[in-house]
C-alpha cells in the first residue's frame, strides 16, 4: 500500500525538578538533534539500511540509491539504470558492496535489483508478473536468504523468496491465514517486513484490521496476532515493526492522513509477539520505529520523532523533522531519511537527557505505563452441567493470568475481587470461589509501580472479567 507525507510543528517538553521537597517544571526548548546531512538529490527516501558507523545506504524516487561509507562525510547519489521512474521504498545492504532494494507500485513497478560491487553495476533480479500484486518490502536473513512480501493476491499477502541471492521465486502461503477484506501492508518505510534472528520474520498490517503476522521457520507457516494500533480507515494501522530479540518487540502506526492525532499509536509484546500491549503513545502517527540499543527506541514521523529511554515506558519530543524511516546500529550510528533528499544522522549528544528522573503522572505520553493488555481466565462459566461448547467447569479455582507490558523496575499486580479470594502475587494467580453462593462475580487487574518517592500508583488501563456461578 502506498504512503503519502505531511509536514510538521515544532513542540518543548517539561522536565520535572525537586526543590525543598516541591516539584517545579522546567520548560526546556528541544535542541536541533539531528544533523542534516549534505546530498545531492531532492529524491524522496523511505528505505534505509544502516550497515555500521561508517557504511549506510538508502533508496528512494526515481530509481535513486545513496551510499556512504566514511559516516556522512561523503555520499554517492546512484540512479539504477532502466529504473528512473522507479520509487524504491525498501533497501538491505550487508556491507559497502552488496545490497538489494526493491521499488513498489502495480504489475512490474514491483521489482528487486542487487548489487554487488558497491552500486557501479545493478542486475534486475525480480520483476512481477502478477497484475493485483502491489509489493511493499523486502527483508533478509543473510545476503543469500530472503523474502519480500505484497498486499493480499486473491485473499493472501503474496511472498516470493531467495535461497541462493540470485533466483528469486513464488512462495507456498497455503500455511498463513488469510488476510481481512480491507487489510494491507504499508511501504512507509521498508519495516513492515522485517527478519529477525535466523529464521523468524515478521509482516505487520493496517486498513480494516492492525494485525502482526510471524513465522519461525522462514515462511513455510505463519501465525497472526491482533493488536490495539488504531485501525478502521485505508489509511490507519501498524506501519512498522523492530523487534529487540525473539521474545520483545514493539510496533508504531497511526492514521497518517491524520498525522497529529496520537490514539493507539504503539505497542508492545514480551512473548514472541503472540499478544500485543498498549504502550505509551508516540507524538503523533509513525512511519518507522527502531531500537537503539536495549533501552533505547527511536520512532519518526512526519510530525517529528521521539525517544524513549526506558523501552517505552516514557515517550519524549526528539525533533521536528519530517522523516519516513529510522534504523540504528548502537548510539553513534542512528540515522533517518525522509522527503526531498532529507538524510539525518541523531548527534549522540542528543541521547544526554538518558537518565532523567519523570513523573509519569505529569507526562501525557505515559497515560498507559503498566496497561493490562488482557486479562485471561480459564474458565468463565463454573457449574456440574457444563456442555462442551462453553468456558464451563466445575472447578471452583480459575487461573487468572494478566497479559501487560512490564520493564526492569519495581511493580506489583492488584487483584480486587467481588467474592472468593486471590491466592498468589504474581501475573498468573488462582481465584478462589468455594462456597460462594450462585451469580455473577467480578475480578479486575491492573499493575502499581513505584513513580516518585515511593508512592505506588496503579496506572494504566485495568481490565475486568466476570464469571457466572450456576447452581
Amino acid at each position: 500500500m502506498n504512503v503519502k507525507s505531511k509536514k510538521a510543528k515544532r513542540n518543548t517538553y517539561s522536565v520535572p525538578l525537586c526543590l525543598c521537597g516541591a516539584i517545579l517544571f522546567l520548560t526546556v526548548p528541544i535542541p536541533a538533534q539531528w544533523i542534516k546531512q549534505t546530498v545531492n538529490t531532492t529524491a524522496s527516501f523511505r528505505g534505509l539500511s544502516v550497515v555500521n558507523e561508517k557504511i549506510v545506504w538508502a533508496s528512494g524516487t526515481g530509481g535513486t540509491v545513496i551510499k556512504t561509507i566514511d559516516a556522512g562525510k561523503t555520499w554517492n547519489v546512484m540512479t539504477v539504470p532502466g529504473a528512473e521512474k522507479l520509487d524504491f521504498r525498501d533497501i538491505e545492504a550487508f556491507d559497502a558492496n552488496t545490497a538489494y532494494t526493491l521499488s513498489i507500485g502495480n504489475g512490474e513497478s514491483s521489482r528487486i535489483y542487487k548489487t554487488v560491487d558497491g552500486g557501479t553495476t545493478w542486475k534486475e533480479q525480480f520483476r512481477n508478473k502478477n497484475e493485483k500484486a502491489f509489493f511493499d518490502a523486502i527483508a533478509c536473513w543473510d545476503r543469500k536468504n530472503c523474502l519480500a512480501m505484497s498486499d493480499p493476491v486473491e485473499g493472501k499477502f503474496l511472498l516470493v523468496e531467495t535461497k541462493n541471492g540470485e533466483a528469486w521465486s513464488v512462495m507456498d502461503n497455503s500455511n498463513m491465514p488469510p488476510a481481512k477484506d480491507g487489510e494491507a501492508a504499508f511501504a512507509a518505510s521498508g519495516t513492515c517486513l522485517i527478519a529477525q534472528g535466523k529464521n523468524r520474520a515478521f509482516l505487520v498490517t493496517g486498513g480494516s484490521v492492525a494485525r502482526v503476522f510471524r513465522t519461525n521457520d522462514r515462511g513455510k507457516t505463519w501465525n497472526v496476532a491482533d493488536t490495539p494500533v488504531t485501525k478502521g480507515t485505508p489509511g490507519s494501522g501498524i506501519f512498522s515493526i523492530a523487534m529487540l530479540d525473539e521474545k520483545n518487540g514493539v510496533i508504531v502506526g497511526g492514521n497518517y492522513e491524520k498525522p497529529d492525532e496520537r490514539n493507539e499509536t504503539f505497542a508492545m509484546t514480551h512473548d514472541e509477539a503472540l499478544h500485543w500491549a498498549r504502550g505509551a503513545r508516540v507524538n503523533g502517527y509513525r512511519s518507522g520505529v527502531a531500537y537503539v540499543d536495549g533501552q533505547t527506541l527511536i520512532a519518526v514521523g512526519p510530525t517529528g520523532s521521539d525517544v524513549s529511554y526506558d523501552r517505552s515506558i516514557l515517550w519524549e519530543k526528539l525533533g521536528n523533522e519530517s522523516l519516513n524511516a529510522v534504523d540504528a546500529k548502537g548510539k553513534t550510528a542512528v540515522w533517518a531519511v525522509g522527503p526531498n533528499g532529507s538524510v539525518m544522522q541523531l548527534n549522540p549528544k542528543s541521547l544526554q537527557f538518558a537518565g532523567l528522573s519523570f513523573d509519569p503522572k505529569d507526562l501525557d505520553s505515559c497515560h498507559l505505563c503498566g496497561n493490562v493488555a488482557d486479562l485471561l481466565l480459564s474458565h468463565a462459566e463454573i457449574s456440574s452441567n457444563c456442555t462442551s461448547e462453553s468456558r464451563c467447569s466445575s472447578k471452583r479455582k480459575i487461573e487468572v493470568r494478566i497479559v501487560a507490558a512490564i520493564r526492569e523496575i519495581p511493580y506489583e499486580f492488584v487483584y480486587t475481587v467481588a467474592a472468593g479470594r486471590v491466592i498468589g502475587d504474581g501475573h498468573t494467580v488462582e481465584w478462589d470461589l468455594a462456597d460462594v453462593k450462585p451469580g455473577k462475580y467480578t475480578i479486575t487487574a491492573g499493575i502499581s509501580m513505584p513513580v516518585f518517592r515511593g508512592t505506588w500508583w496503579e496506572i494504566g488501563q485495568t481490565q475486568t472479567r466476570t464469571v457466572t456461578i450456576k447452581e
